[in-house]
């Protein structure tokens, strides 16, 4: 057993090496819009740690913390018992089940985004009841 490990653990690191770019993607843009506005404002110092702080959250990360702190910054703070879904279906007053819906149609960023915006905002995407 011991050689089929072995021979295992080598096949990997043949094949599978190990992910040192995750890839911004989608979030590329966001995350080098933080880092611009920081570097016009704050020293180097605290940019490059900032920089770190990014990388090490990556993108899916980064949006994570963008989702709870646009929803904090309209009054849905997500509570120590709650995940980050119930937060958001809380925050647009729908069940779990029509927020995997939303997420499975690849719809939530812009469902999140039109339900707090201000009524002559609006447009067609609207979540009143299941989807």
């Amino acid at each position: 057993m011991k050689i089929i490990s072995k021979r295992l653990l080598k096949l990997e690191r043949v094949l599978a090496s190990p992910v040192t770019d995750v890839g911004w993607g989608g979030m590329a843009h966001t995350r080098d819009e933080i880092l611009r506005l920081a570097a016009a404002t704050w020293s180097e110092s605290f940019v490059a740690e900032l920089k770190r702080q990014l990388d090490e959250l990556g993108p899916h990360g980064l949006w994570l913390e963008g989702v709870r702190s646009y929803l904090k910054g309209h009054g849905f703070v997500q509570t120590n018992d709650e995940s980050l879904a119930e937060t958001i279906a809380r925050a647009l007053g729908i069940g779990s089940q029509d927020l995997v819906a939303c997420i499975a149609q690849g719809r939530i960023g812009s469902v999140l985004l039109d339900s707090f915006r201000e009524p002559g905002e609006t447009t067609d995407i609207r979540i009143n009841g299941p989807l």
